[in-house]
């Protein structure tokens, strides 16, 4: 008969505790086992348990240990237990996620502190690019108030040079008018004697 889950979780909880397991109490809780039981009869593991067992053992043994960034992820791992001057221990192992992940932001804050001039020359080029755009605008807004008003003087001084055009068709005829019915002295003379 096997025993309950909470059973055996209660056995090895307060074995735990007392660091050393008794072989007897050892041997009874992995003859009573799902995986343990199924291995010795021969079937295959089945399960949650047993499907995760394989998953992990499938990406382990996938692992191609040739591969290049393996093999440079781990010299960033040597470098960085290095420059730390800590050794391969299960403490370091223990702690390795959280000293990457302390170091990455290490790198990150230094790009910020690298680039923050960047970021503030970008932010003036961004300035200065915008001042130049309402001094166009501006100089857009003169150009257009300037042609409107060089269109209106040109309007009126097209305007004068046709009426002194016309004045000056008026004067032509007034003075052909004298020229044809205006008396020649001899003329003015003859008509005065009679």
């Amino acid at each position: 008969m096997q025993p309950p889950r909470r059973l055996v979780a209660r056995q090895l909880s307060s074995k735990q505790s007392k660091k050393k397991m008794d072989p007897a109490t050892l041997a009874q809780i992995a003859a009573t086992h799902p995986l343990v039981r199924t291995v010795e009869s021969g079937e295959e593991p089945t399960g949650p348990a047993a499907e995760a067992i394989r998953r992990q053992v499938e990406s382990l043994l996938a692992i191609d240990m040739e591969d290049p960034e393996l093999h440079e992820a781990m010299d960033v791992v040597a470098d960085l237990w290095k420059s730390k001057g800590m050794g391969n221990t299960a403490e370091n192992r223990r702690n390795l996620r959280s000293d990457l992940e302390r170091q990455a932001v290490e790198r990150c804050e230094d790009f910020v502190r690298q680039m923050a001039p960047m970021r503030d020359m970008l932010r003036q080029a961004e300035a200065n690019a915008d001042l130049l755009d309402r001094q166009a605008q501006d100089s857009v807004e003169d150009l257009e108030r300037t042609d409107a008003e060089t269109r209106r003087v040109v309007a009126a001084h097209e305007q004068l040079l046709e009426t002194r055009d016309q004045l000056q068709r008026e004067h032509d005829a007034a003075v052909a008018f004298r020229a044809r019915y205006e008396l020649s002295p001899n003329e003015t003379a003859a008509l005065e004697a009679r």
